[in-house]
């Protein structure tokens, strides 16, 4: 290509001006070679040969680029060779310590060398410059290594402290402020050392713009295009975290600052500041005396404490403190004195809810006349819009608006009562009540919700652990009268899309399954009968190791893949199935007659032309069956489903396709898929199985198989290629894969004894078996019983069962009380009641409705999930707890839970708990930087075990959520009974927590 030379001068360059690399002190003669390099580079990028116009905007831009970060780095080598590398060297030793210096400059150095790069990598494309060159993968290179990232983060974290430690430094060695006073006149712009350091802070933005600039003026099929959005992206980003990073130093200053002011202003106040304590809200109230007297006094709640004053007003010239920030609490309490009467931790703090009837009457008469208003505001609205003459309606609406307003003023006005809030405080001399008064009703209640949400998450998750993120209730209507919900489990989906939730319903008739999709936003999709039978569990089962493998599956945690439905066990892990296992002989049959009669037809020439695989047996081999003195067990083929049609037709008209023989392929491409796709196994009263592809829409699509057992199925557990089905006389069925990955034998170990097998989960790569009141712990590669021991006594039998860690959870059959084991020892470890914190969560519901449910109280669900205890009860609360899997440093016992209700719950029972691994909402993947923007922020966060699980979570691309299924939906946190209570009792509820 012939290069017309249009010579584009630069700015003059002044020699020696830009250092391109800085690798600590040198020489006088090392300094002086780079001080060459420098004044060659200049001259070099004085007259560049363009093959572009003179007018090319594009150009310009980055000829601006070069310089702005030519200027910068200059700017940066002052701070190094002008200041950090003077106050180290011996001759300045007096002026401040090393470690006072390396604290000024920290990060300096390191950000330098960045920018060194940046810069030399921008020179060199410039004198290589044409039309076609690029400069969006040099920011590419440059700003997305981790190590810029957190060398920003560091310096910005630091820079407060820097600019405090030179403010104090100048003050008490004046020898130190004449050192910089100097450096400042040296330099040519006048810039002060505060100056210089806040620099770094505002590149970005500067960076951001240009970016702008070169996207704008660059055309799309140029080869810099996608790299400069991509570029503008990464800016973006890092400017984010940067303002962020800001922005969260700035908030935790005018905390420490806020509680500063609050010592000096309360008399008897000290050790008030801490690194975890915020400030939350301060009241004016009054509360009455021993002496009968009403005093007025001041409340100031914090996320750990609350404290009590008095408040007098100021008589004299006092010297004030002058307020840091413009909101700063100093100037809302001027004029008057405060003195310390009680510092409560709030885990000694409980609101005593009102019991008298009278109080509830009237605050129901208040919640109704505030709905009128609220009504008949509306309505005045909308009458004012009419076009027809309205004057008359205006007149009445008006009237009885304003009748509405005065009845409401005069009741809030004389019933005093419902202004008082009464708290009940733990001392050492036991529990003492307070009365406190606040100036309207609407306080007293803002006050109260307030206390109860920082006590739980004070309670329940400590200053680093976040409390769930209650999302919202999702209520699915009742397609048949007594409709409840039995379990629910998720659907396994292909990686990167969000997993469906079977939710079971069953009224003793009829088993239901409805679909509750999460993305766009939770909603159920639909509700389909599939069986003529109570609905007990559910269970997703990934496809064999080689479909896994050909078709990849976002495999979530363990425990969102099983649910024992209304036992409310916690999941297994999936580990690889047996190598032996190829694939899944599934069929996808339509709803139609025809595709069912051709389901069950056989191809085994054509499958094996196709797949390269053996036709399956028609009866299936028997499978090693070792024999302890534990249990016995029992070998038998599969019973196929089409050996039996009349039990075929059971499930509401759907046929089975056969279990251990291949069915035809009427459509190969639509087998191949269904084949290759995970599966969900319901577990119904009367012994049936019935098997469902989960990508499959249940509304048109049938169960592939259908397994018949002469027990009800109470539980199934997936694990390590293996199916186990819990049986209700006491059998433990096994399924297992065949060579060709079809399920096509069952083993039968009796481990019951003729009762129930209650549940089941997997502990230390063992199975546990509850049956009575007894564990079996079970080797699953054997198939033998390998232990078992005694809970109780009792004889109540275990309901429900979970583990955490090395710990293991238990609940009695009909029993408010939690027990927990050790899972190596088999130690009892604790035992708790659940009755108290239940009914603390239930003082506002009517006494009848709260001796009703106390008096048959019990558990109903049970989950562990990241260190956390998920209790759901017959009353509709949902308790939680966490959990210390470490013994305690100090005695090295046991740290029993602490278990405090939540504020949203049921009306009826908590019908089942589940958890279900959700991608993340994101526009596009996440990038490395998202997961180090994540880990930068959590060195700053006051919740620094939330952003390391968040950080996780961004690098799986994945959130956890919750889900609570229950008869109704109840908030406990309102004391306040209105006309719409009950309406909604009957109506099935899912809840979502985001964990």
């Amino acid at each position: 290509m012939r290069r017309d030379c249009l010579k584009l001068r630069l700015s003059d360059p002044k020699p020696g001006s830009i250092s391109l690399s800085y690798h600590g002190s040198d020489s006088d003669d090392e300094s002086s070679d780079r001080s060459r390099n420098s004044r060659r580079a200049a001259d070099d990028l004085n007259m560049l040969p363009f093959n572009i116009s003179a007018q090319d905007t594009r150009t310009h831009v980055v000829v601006e680029l070069y310089e702005t970060e030519k200027s910068y780095v200059e700017a940066l080598e002052i701070l190094v060779k002008k200041y950090l590398q003077p106050l180290k060297s011996p001759e300045n030793a007096g002026l401040l310590d090393a470690f006072v210096v390396d604290e000024i400059f920290y990060q300096v150095p390191a950000i330098l060398n960045v920018h060194q790069v940046f810069l030399e990598q921008l020179r060199r494309r410039l004198e290589q410059w044409d039309l076609q060159q690029k400069v969006g993968d040099v920011f590419l290179d440059v700003f997305t290594k981790p190590t810029v990232m957190d060398t920003y983060m560091s310096f910005i974290n630091n820079l407060k402290k820097a600019k405090e430690t030179i403010k104090t430094a100048a003050a008490s060695r004046p020898a130190f402020a004449k050192f910089l006073d100097a450096m400042a006149r040296d330099h040519k712009g006048k810039l002060s050392l505060d100056n210089l350091l806040i620099k770094p802070v505002q590149k970005f933005p500067s960076y951001k713009l240009l970016i702008q600039r070169l996207i704008k003026h660059t055309d799309q099929s140029h080869p810099d295009h996608k790299l400069l959005l991509e570029a503008q992206k990464e800016i973006h980003e890092l400017l984010e975290l940067i303002n962020c990073t800001e922005r969260e130093s700035l908030e935790m200053e005018q905390q420490q600052q806020t509680m500063r002011e609050l010592e000096q202003m309360i008399e008897g106040l000290s050790s008030l500041v801490t690194a975890d304590r915020t400030f939350i809200k301060h009241e004016m109230v009054t509360m009455p005396s021993a002496q009968g007297t009403i005093k007025d006094r001041a409340l100031f709640l914090f996320n750990d404490t609350l404290l009590i004053t008095s408040v007098k007003r100021r008589t004299g010239t006092i010297k004030k403190p002058i307020p840091t920030y413009q909101s700063s609490i100093a100037s809302q309490m001027e004029g008057n004195k405060y003195k310390l009467l009680m510092r409560i931790s709030l885990a000694d703090l409980e609101i005593v809810k009102a019991k008298d009837e009278n109080v509830r009457r009237i605050m129901q008469e208040v919640a109704s006349l505030t709905e009128d208003v609220s009504t008949l505001t509306q309505i005045s609205r909308q009458v004012a819009a009419l076009h027809a003459p309205h004057a008359q309606l205006a007149d009445l609406v008006r009237d009885a608006l304003l009748a509405a307003n005065r009845q409401l003023l005069d009741r809030q006005a004389s019933d005093t009562q419902l202004c008082y809030m009464e708290i009940s405080v733990n001392t050492p001399n036991g529990p003492e009540n307070l009365t406190i008064i606040f100036p309207k009703t609407e306080k007293r209640s803002s006050w109260e919700e307030l206390i109860n949400e920082t006590k739980q998450k004070l309670c329940v998750y400590g200053h680093e652990r976040p409390a769930p993120e209650f999302l919202s209730p999702v209520p699915i209507r009742k397609t048949r009268a007594g409709l409840q919900f039995t379990c629910a489990a998720p659907t396994l989906p292909p990686k990167g899309q969000a997993p469906d939730v079977w939710v079971c319903n069953s009224d003793g008739y009829v088993g239901q399954v409805c679909v509750l999709t999460l993305s766009p936003k939770p909603q159920v999709t639909s509700c389909n009968g599939v069986c003529n039978a109570r609905i007990l569990c559910v269970a997703c089962v990934p496809p064999a190791p080689a479909l896994t493998r050909q078709h990849t599956l976002d495999i979530p945690s363990t425990s969102s893949l099983n649910s024992t439905g209304s036992t409310g066990k916690p999941g297994i892990s999936i580990s690889d199935p047996d190598d032996s296992c190829k694939n899944i002989r599934l069929d996808s049959s339509s709803s139609s007659d025809d595709d069912d009669e051709g389901s069950s037809s056989e191809n085994p020439d054509g499958e094996r032309g196709e797949r390269g695989e053996r036709p399956t047996p028609a009866h299936s081999k028997s499978l090693s069956t070792p024999h302890t003195g534990h249990a016995h067990m029992q070998v038998h083929p599969v019973i196929k489903s089409s050996s039996n049609p009349a039990v075929d037709k059971q499930a509401m008209g759907i046929t089975s396709g056969t279990l251990s023989s291949p069915t035809s392929r009427q459509s190969s491409e639509d087998s191949s898929t269904s084949a290759n796709q995970p599966t969900m196994w319901l577990g119904t009263e009367d012994g049936c199985i019935h098997v469902y592809n989960c990508l499959d829409n249940i509304r048109i699509k049938k169960n592939k198989i259908k397994l018949q057992h002469n027990s009800g199925v109470h539980s199934i557990v997936y694990m390590e290629g293996k199916v186990f089905v819990a049986l209700g006389n006491g059998d433990l069925v096994v399924y297992c894969r065949d060579i060709d990955g079809s399920w096509c034998e069952r083993a039968t170990l009796c481990v019951g004894a003729g009762g129930p097998v209650s549940g089941m989960l997997l502990s230390a790569g063992r199975l546990w078996c509850a049956t009575h009141s007894h564990i079996k712990i079970i080797n699953p590669h054997s198939l033998q019983v390998d232990e078992t021991f005694q809970i109780s006594s009792e004889s109540k039998p275990i309901s429900h069962m979970a583990v955490a860690g090395g710990s293991i959870w238990l609940a009695l059959h009909n029993a408010a009380q939690l027990r927990c084991y050790h899972a190596t020892t088999r130690d009892q470890l604790a035992e708790i009641n659940i009755t108290p914190q239940v009914t603390k969560m239930l003082h506002g519901c009517d006494e009848i409705i709260r001796q009703h449910k106390a008096a048959c109280l019990r558990v109903t669900a049970l989950l562990a999930h990241r260190d956390t205890l998920w209790v759901g009860t017959s009353a509709g609360v949902l308790l939680s707890a966490p959990l210390h899997n470490s013994p305690n440093k100090r005695t090295g016992a046991f740290t029993v839970p602490h278990l405090t209700g939540i504020n949203y719950g049921h009306t009826g029972h908590v019908r089942f708990l589940t958890v279900v691994e959700n991608p993340a909402p994101q526009k596009q993947p996440a990038k490395p930087t998202q997961t180090l923007k994540t880990k930068a922020l959590s060195r700053r966060s006051a919740n620094a075990e939330k952003m390391q699980k968040q950080a996780e979570n961004t690098q799986n691309n994945k959130e956890t959520l919750i889900i609570s299924g229950g008869d109704g939906y109840e908030d406990f946190r309102s004391s306040t009974m209105s006309e719409d209570a009950g309406r909604e009792d009957s109506t099935n509820h899912l809840l979502l927590w985001r964990v």
